[in-house]
């Protein structure tokens, strides 16, 4: 008798899988689910807390769906945009005055 092994994606993930999946420390992946995201500039673009997660007894686990729209909302609308300070440089002059050109 042989026994087949369905390929099924797990239900639940664990602390350590969640945060190898989504590429980040499981140290990182707690403190966004105790803390929320900390950012100096938290006033002018807050960022979205971290990944839903359910508790079961003393366990934490995380739904892959769940993973999968907190990593789309973290591209689309909550991307980090970077800011200099001081004067921009001729390129960035350049392509403004093209900008408000045509």
């Amino acid at each position: 008798m042989t026994a087949t092994a369905s390929i099924t994606p797990p239900i639940l993930i664990d602390e350590k899988q969640a945060a190898a999946r989504l590429g980040l420390s499981a140290d990182y992946l707690y403190r966004l689910r105790t803390n929320g995201p900390r950012r100096r500039s938290s006033k002018d673009t807050p960022l979205p807390p971290g990944p839903a997660f359910l508790r079961i007894g003393r366990r934490v686990v995380y739904r892959p769906a769940d993973l999968e729209k907190w990593l789309d909302d973290m591209s689309s609308g909550f991307a980090r945009v970077s800011r200099r300070r001081g004067r921009p440089t001729k390129v960035e002059q350049a392509q403004r005055q093209q900008q408000a050109e045509g």
